[in-house]
């Protein structure tokens, strides 16, 4: 603690170290309760989306359309290079449903990271994955143990009995970056960054995510036709099986569909 906090003052001292929003409370219980408040400001969410993928297998970009709710409801529609359907993924309440447009085929399960990775490859299930699209962080069941200044944010920690995470947290309670650090036998570990910060309806809003964890990365970058608090549709969060397609039903611990992807290939970056 106390070499962290001298590096901290040597680099204020060198003017690199911004001070956290004077807003924020310096009281753990307090901070997290600022963080609760401040993110259930937006309920949910919904727009087009380029989604990027980086995983052992591929990488690369999908045209996407998402809709969340924070309450654990979430559909992704993804597109092929002439706009056309190419697979949708609905899941909450504990089931999944992923329609391989291209395949004809309807893949039903529950609502386990192992069945959404073919088409959201992190470590997160329905409801975790939709609070990050609504620009939330899901909180560790535990206990804020500590407050600390950092980089123009305040790093709060909690301690849960699977691990513990640390939250950066800026104005208004917003949530920059989010780590669940697991302890051995604890689950994955996964990282959430939340950036370009937006008012859309008046409201803080992140609109660039990048969500690591299990050797795989999820982007996601919302486009302008991004809606906030819409109210709940059920119609857009079921998934029935079209006319003619062929249905599976998975089984715990089965492996999860493979999908032909519409991926467009990262771009490589300049050296």
């Amino acid at each position: 603690m106390a070499r962290r906090l001298a590096a901290l003052l040597l680099a204020a001292a060198a003017g690199c170290v911004r001070a956290p929003p004077p807003d924020l409370s310096r009281n753990p219980a307090a901070l997290l309760a600022q963080v609760r408040e401040a993110q259930a400001i937006v309920g949910s969410c919904r727009g087009s989306a380029r989604l990027g993928l980086s995983t052992p297998d591929l990488g690369g970009s999908l045209d996407a359309w998402v809709a969340a709710e924070r309450s654990g409801r979430l559909r992704v529609e993804v597109f092929d290079f002439f706009g056309n359907p190419a697979a949708v993924l609905v899941a909450g309440g504990g089931r999944f449903a992923l329609l391989d447009a291209r395949a004809g085929t309807l893949y039903r399960g529950e609502d386990r990271p192992e069945n959404l990775s073919r088409l959201l490859p992190v470590p997160l299930g329905a409801r975790e994955l939709a609070q990050v699209v609504c620009g939330s962080a899901p909180l560790l069941e535990g206990k804020a143990v500590a407050a600390e200044p950092g980089d123009g944010v305040v790093l709060l920690e909690i301690a849960g009995k699977g691990g513990r995470q640390v939250v950066a947290v800026g104005e208004g309670g917003s949530v920059r970056s989010a780590s669940f650090l697991p302890v051995a036998g604890g689950g994955t570990g996964w990282k959430a960054d939340f950036s370009v910060f937006r008012h859309p309806g008046g409201r803080l809003f992140p609109t660039e995510v990048d969500l690591r964890g299990g050797g795989s990365e999820l982007s996601l970058r919302w486009k302008d036709d991004l809606e906030l608090n819409v109210a709940p549709e059920d119609a857009l969060f079921e998934l029935a099986a079209p006319k003619g397609v062929r249905v599976v039903d998975l089984e715990p611990g089965s492996a999860p569909p493979a999908l032909d992807l519409p991926i467009r290939p990262a771009t490589p970056t300049r050296p």
